[in-house]
């Protein structure tokens, strides 16, 4: 799904983020592992369109893959949180686990942290 721009220039507003407009991946540009809880909340706390999920979830993801690396965690308890939000909606999620499931992969030197938990899902 091709997520319009005005769903990233609402969401960084609300999510006080340093959007300039100039993105082209903005849930990679705008991932921060230490506001990974505040990404979880807002989309647990706001009723969202199916656009808006698939974008905050996918700021959550790449945020949880930041974390992974910079703490070097194959996972930990907060997988858990995330991946109960994107089983409850796997259907619109579809397109974002596959990004990062890489299911054509075999070469574990060509996949990301999250790629194993993501194949769990």
């Amino acid at each position: 799904m091709i997520i319009k721009k005005e769903i990233f220039e609402q969401l960084s507003k609300e999510l006080r983020l340093p959007y300039t407009g100039i993105e082209q991946d903005w849930d990679l540009e705008m991932a921060n592992s230490k506001r990974l809880k505040d990404f979880i909340e807002f989309y647990r706390g706001n009723e969202l369109s199916s656009e808006k999920k698939i974008a905050i979830m996918s700021l959550i993801i790449a945020s949880y893959e930041d974390f992974l690396n910079e703490n070097d965690l194959k996972r930990d308890n907060k997988w858990i949180e995330i991946k109960s939000l994107i089983e409850s909606q796997k259907v619109i999620f579809q397109e974002l686990i596959n990004r990062w499931a890489l299911p054509n992969e075999s070469n574990n030197n060509n996949i990301f942290k999250i790629t194993p938990l993501m194949r769990t899902v």
